[in-house]
């Protein structure tokens, strides 16, 4: 079906009736914040055990892409258990294209992707799960060449992913357009909306700003942004507190176009 121009923009692309657009959205939430220099990316790798090489700043994987592994620290998410049974990695392989694979949990015993050539996790949920429909503890997905370089994870009790990095897929640009933050603990938090980019020219590995707010114990609400960010460009959201023990949540959206 073809855009109708007096109708919404936006619900037309979140319902699929615009070619060549979606929505893109993200969020993620983190909890027990140090006071890192660098600032803390938004989700909850510190709570993993054994604990990943960083879970201040979540690794990237190399642009060929590489081969990764899935496990639980819960030998009930598995196959017949109680817990996660299956779940689904959402992900940009080594030329920048979307792909999808499927995932049959082992409990604690990791389970290798077929596919040998993921550049960046952008998505990770459960798609069949036991009686309780959630996982029984934390998933993650790591490399398994190394496996102390956690990408994405489903933390437990949960059944997807809360992690608001995303790479812009090869042949797209995101248009951002609002994000928003909230922190729970009465600790002064600036969190910094963040990509690999300035001015539409894309800088591999460096995250610069692209807004920033500072709350404490409150909840921004939406803030509207307009960047347009090109392809294979990531986005995140990191936090900076002023004391140990802040927690907070984030998301953002955009409209994901065809270029």
């Amino acid at each position: 079906m073809t855009y109708i121009s007096n109708k919404d923009y936006i619900i037309e692309v979140a319902a699929g009736r615009v070619p060549g657009s979606s929505i893109m959205y993200a969020m993620g939430e983190r909890e027990s914040m140090g006071t890192t220099t660098a600032g803390e990316d938004v989700w909850r790798g510190n709570e993993l055990s054994p604990a990943p090489t960083s879970h201040t700043s979540i690794p990237i994987p190399p642009s060929i892409g590489e081969q990764m592994t899935v496990v639980s620290e819960s030998a009930n998410d598995t196959a017949a258990g109680t817990g996660a049974r299956t779940v689904m990695i959402h992900y940009l392989d080594a030329n920048g294209d979307e792909q999808e694979e499927n995932i049959t949990m082992n409990g604690t015993t990791g389970v290798d992707t077929v596919a040998t050539d993921i550049r960046f996790v952008n998505d990770f949920h459960v798609i069949t799960a036991g009686s309780g429909l959630v996982t029984d503890d934390h998933i993650k997905i790591y490399s398994k060449a190394d496996t102390g370089l956690v990408y994405n994870m489903i933390a437990q009790g949960g059944n997807k992913s809360l992690i608001p990095n995303r790479m812009v897929p090869r042949g797209k640009q995101l248009v951002m357009r609002g994000w928003d933050c909230s922190e729970a603990q009465g600790k002064r938090v600036a969190f910094r909306l963040r990509s690999t980019d300035i001015h539409g020219t894309y800088l591999e590995g460096m995250f610069l700003f692209k807004d920033n707010v500072y709350i404490n114990q409150a909840a921004t609400g939406e803030l509207k942004v307009n960047h347009t960010i090109p392809e294979l460009s990531i986005v995140k959201i990191s936090a900076w507190p002023d004391a140990v023990g802040a927690e907070g949540a984030c998301s953002w959206w955009g409209i994901l176009e065809d270029t």
